[in-house]
């Protein structure tokens, strides 16, 4: 009898896995090649009277008297933009799908996305860069109805198992969308008219396979995805989604202090993640080829460590794999805070000692997200789960606000990358003291 109930739930799922592992490649896919592509535009039209050149004299007033101290601004600056029209967003469209349907909302972002890569494969001038910046993190909401999505196909015993589907599929995307973005980089379309502001740019054949990606999800969604909320589930005009300025609300301390602690985390390791591709630019003269294998390496750490930590919590529990991880990581961003820009030109183990920060880094991430969110589902009664977890996602957002612009910040006036990684660590302090005063969960206690 459950054979019909199954086999729908696994195909939706294995749906939503390919929906937003498609849509993260193709997001993912230009951060290796920020460094360079700014450095582009800012060399190709950094002058008065366009907008790259605006902002060029406003980070000299600032004292950013080099190029690439202009770059790491910028590149900050725009990953803040996109994430904080994210973070506004997201709850929007969320809400949205909760009264038209998901598989609505679904075809409205991924046609976006689309048309955002679309826009930035005929890029000729930076004011379209940022205008496709724009309209992705506008779209980046289909993330959260994709989650929706699984939860209307799970019940709260297999609620667990629908979160990790679509976390699996976004930590897979963020390894392979980087690896594909640096290979493709290397190859170039032969350089079109340029008419107004539109054109090809050395960045196009990326673009083209983003573009790519974007409109075959699009197809996928429009032509296989169900609705999977019912029209007489359906909230009204008034339904409001968690975020994290709800978590004074919420009732289990244990699960703010959890909150919290993930996004004093997240700061640190996506102010880490923003400036990796300036780190290995300053450092190493990294191309984006050199990137796409860095960040493959990144990943395969992270899953590694996500593999170990099913073993590590049976020993220790969630909350102390997570003070681990955040041990690992102060201790990683320390090490590649101290190899300063003399030890990288002279070759005497930099790269060797770079990789080993920098893998620790993704070691001790792969720790403690999942981690995380278990911990915050254990606290959490069965009734408040999903508002719980909503709360921590936004949580998560909020941290992609705050850290790319920060570090970039520190980057940009210190001139290097040791306050960035120094600040990094220090920041596992606060976040290691709140871990160590949270409770065992009482499914925990039981079987102690």
């Amino acid at each position: 009898m459950s054979a019909p109930v199954v086999q729908p739930q696994r195909r939706i799922l294995g749906l939503i896995f390919l929906t937003v592992f498609m849509d993260i490649v193709g997001f993912s896919i230009i951060i290796p090649l920020f460094p360079h592509l700014l450095k582009h535009y800012i060399e190709s039209e950094g002058a008065v009277g366009t907008l790259i050149g605006s902002m060029g004299a406003a980070a000299e007033w600032m004292g950013g008297d080099t190029v690439f101290k202009k770059t790491v601004l910028f590149g900050g600056l725009l990953s803040t933009l996109y994430s904080l029209l994210q973070f506004v967003f997201a709850p929007i469209w969320g809400a949205m799908s909760d009264r038209l349907g998901r598989r609505r909302i679904l075809t409205i972002t991924l046609a976006g996305n689309a048309l955002s890569y679309l826009l930035w494969i005929f890029a000729a001038q930076f004011w379209l860069v940022v205008v496709t910046r724009l309209l992705s993190g506008m779209m980046a909401g289909n993330i959260a109805v994709a989650s929706a999505a699984a939860a209307d196909v799970t019940d709260e015993k297999d609620r667990t198992k629908g979160m990790a589907v679509v976390g699996i599929a976004i930590g897979l995307g963020f390894v392979f969308g980087p690896f594909i973005g640096g290979l493709a980089s290397s190859v170039q379309f032969s350089h079109g008219p340029v008419v107004g502001s539109f054109g090809l740019n050395p960045f196009s054949v990326p673009a083209a396979i983003a573009a790519s990606l974007a409109l075959l999800n699009f197809i996928l969604v429009a032509k296989f995805f169900p609705e999977t909320l019912a029209p007489e589930r359906r909230s009204g005009a008034d339904a409001k989604r968690p975020s994290i300025f709800d978590l004074a609300t919420v009732r289990s301390s244990a699960v703010r202090r959890t909150s919290f602690a993930n996004l004093v985390y997240q700061v640190a390791f996506t102010g880490m993640e923003n400036t990796i591709v300036f780190l290995t630019l300053a450092l190493f003269s990294y191309s984006p080829r050199d990137n796409a294998w860095l960040f493959l390496f990144n990943g395969a750490c992270m899953i590694l460590a996500q593999g170990l930590a099913r073993q590590l919590v049976k020993r220790m529990g969630q909350r102390k794999v997570i003070i681990l991880g955040m041990v690992v990581a102060a201790f990683a961003f320390v090490v590649v805070a101290l190899i300063p820009p003399m030890m990288a030109a002279k070759g005497d183990g930099a790269e060797t000692t770079f990789y080993v920060g920098l893998g620790l880094i993704s070691f001790a991430t792969g720790l403690i997200l999942p981690s995380v969110s278990a911990l915050v589902s254990l606290y959490s009664d069965a009734s408040e789960q999903g508002r719980n977890l909503g709360i921590l996602r936004s949580a998560g957002s909020l941290a992609r606000v705050i850290g790319p612009v920060t570090a970039a910040l520190l980057y940009f006036h210190f001139g290097s990358h040791f306050w960035v990684y120094i600040g990094g660590a220090l920041l596992m302090l606060p976040a290691i003291w709140v871990v160590r005063g949270l409770p065992e969960p009482e499914s925990q206690r039981a079987k102690a």
